[in-house]
């Protein structure tokens, strides 16, 4: 089977149209070609393609050139780097291939310019409104006609990402609406796509957290109640301790307080909530959170 064959397969198999796949990345017409055999992508193209699919197996080293794997490792490295607040060595790595900037591909751009970003924000700080600002800017590389409103069904790993940081952004600044709606549409296609299921969880997990805490603060405690409790299970299938794990058992609490729902599991979430943030030792100002709730609601 040709790249051709299973890229059509596939985005049938998805029930997806040749514009949902390929906004940003390339031409409706290119993407028709490739599926019919008469042309070819570039290893970056088809990179994209295949992680728009979900196919990300098929993903990363083997399908990029040599001198932009280069550039694509040092960014995440860098990136890996401001995570761990080292932010000094992250800052030396960016200015090793800034000056190449120009000739990056679009979408290394993009990930170039999400790493200086999170290096601004931790070094020189930023408004909120700057953050949403410059985030808001590196998701119009590949959805150019971006509307947090009106989001597209498939997206690659650095659109999710950014994706998540802009529903943050507005959901600290206020605009819940427009947070909540770019969450349901995160969830809606880790839900639906058909990709790796580990992958999926790991990021289902913290995306229903995400809505849950959001639907609280609007006081949807039913609706944050079952979103909650999708994101646990999603967590716990995994057997992997996660911050986002403890902070769904916390929502699911606090719902099942405000619902009137069972006051025995409020309580066993609480605790556990509590028990696995200061076990694996996770974030410290959240397992204070969780302490302090229990301690309120439980004695």
């Amino acid at each position: 089977m040709t790249i051709g064959e299973i890229i059509k397969n596939r985005r049938e198999e998805l029930g997806a149209t040749r514009e949902d796949i390929c906004h940003g990345i390339c031409t409706v017409s290119m993407l028709y070609k490739v599926e019919n055999d008469l042309k070819q992508f570039y290893p970056e193209t088809l990179a994209l393609i295949l992680e728009r699919l979900g196919m990300h197996n098929v993903f990363d080293g083997d399908l990029i050139t040599t001198t932009n794997y280069r550039y694509i490792q040092t960014i995440r490295q860098a990136t890996n780097m401001v995570l761990s607040n080292n932010t000094d060595k992250a800052a030396e790595l960016l200015s090793e291939i800034e000056s190449d900037y120009d000739n990056f591909p679009t979408t290394t751009k993009q990930e170039f310019d999400r790493c200086e970003t999170l290096l601004t924000e931790r070094t020189v700080g930023m408004t909120r409104e700057q953050k949403l600002d410059s985030f808001e800017k590196i998701i119009r590389y590949t959805i150019v006609d971006y509307n947090p409103e009106n989001l597209p069904q498939y997206f690659t790993d650095s659109e999710f990402y950014v994706l998540t940081v802009i529903a943050n952004c507005y959901y600290l600044l206020g605009r819940c609406d427009t947070a909540i709606t770019i969450n349901r549409c995160l969830k809606k296609y880790l839900s639906d796509v058909l990709m790796d299921r580990t992958r999926a969880a790991r990021s289902l997990t913290l995306t229903c957290n995400n809505l849950a805490e959001m639907l609280i603060g609007e006081g949807d405690y039913e609706e944050a109640l079952e979103i909650a409790r999708e994101g646990f299970e999603n967590g716990k299938s995994l057997n992997e301790i996660s911050e986002a794990i403890s902070s769904c058992m916390y929502n699911i609490s606090v719902c099942l307080l405000k619902t009137g729902g069972s006051y025995e599991e409020a309580s066993q979430m609480a605790f556990d909530a509590y028990n696995t943030s200061r076990v694996y030792n996770v974030i410290p100002e959240f397992t204070k959170l969780y302490k302090s709730f229990l301690d309120e609601n439980f004695g």
